[in-house]
């Protein structure tokens, strides 16, 4: 059988394609980060409770994700995130690796992607960048690799969660103070934000807020 990834909205609802629709309601299985999160995206999509589902997330040892790999070996299986693309910057990309180790057919349905609406609300021609994606929890190790970053000589994409936004703008702001700052924040919502300028001019903008985000330094 296969492994489809299905995009899935970052914030409006309405940026879900017709295709992934079709996909999540033929699919024999569906594959979610988290039970709760997975089954309200469902029923705001419209879509009935899957009646076989599993689970994907940055806990799943390689014996699950094996076993993972073997329903879809054996069934249409579809793999969708909490929101955008499956496989970047979640585990879906160690699936899809067993699922092409095991010779299992693997399929995309695009879709919403916060790296790419980001780029392009940016407004800056950006011909190469680094993603550095999520920082290290553990503050010594963050602080390490925050250092590391102040050499690269291209632009910097980093992503946190929402209740490390200002902790990150603080120390990107005080480590980065001669480069510029695009913050996106709540990307597609109705409260959607960016913010864009010097880091002191971008901090003093920033209401303090917990808001799903990513950051451009250049």
């Amino acid at each position: 059988m296969s492994l489809t990834l299905v995009a899935v909205p970052i914030g409006n609802l309405g940026d879900i394609t017709l295709r992934a629709l079709e996909t999540l309601k033929e699919a024999d299985v569906v594959v979610g980060e988290e039970r709760k999160p997975l089954f309200k995206l469902l029923k705001e999509l419209g879509l009935n409770k899957p009646e076989h589902y599993e689970l994907l997330n940055e806990h799943s040892e390689s014996s699950e994700i094996k076993e993972l790999a073997k329903v879809c070996k054996e069934k249409n299986v579809a793999l969708v995130t909490d929101c955008g693309t499956p496989g970047f910057s979640d585990p879906g990309a160690e699936l899809v690796a067993e699922c092409r180790k095991q010779k299992i057919l693997v399929t995309s349905n695009p879709g919403a992607s916060s790296l790419t609406t980001f780029l392009s609300l940016t407004g800056v021609k950006l011909k190469t960048f680094h993603f550095e994606g999520f920082l290290p929890r553990e503050s010594e190790e963050r602080s390490r690799r925050l250092k590391k970053l102040t050499s690269f000589k291209i632009p910097i994409i980093i992503m946190d969660t929402p209740y490390r936004l200002n902790k990150t703008l603080t120390e990107c702001a005080s480590l980065f103070s001669g480069k510029k700052c695009v913050l996106g924040m709540d990307l597609t919502k109705d409260n959607e934000q960016v913010l864009s300028g010097s880091f002191d001019k971008v901090v003093k903008a920033y209401d303090k807020t917990k808001r799903e985000f990513l950051m451009l330094i250049y």
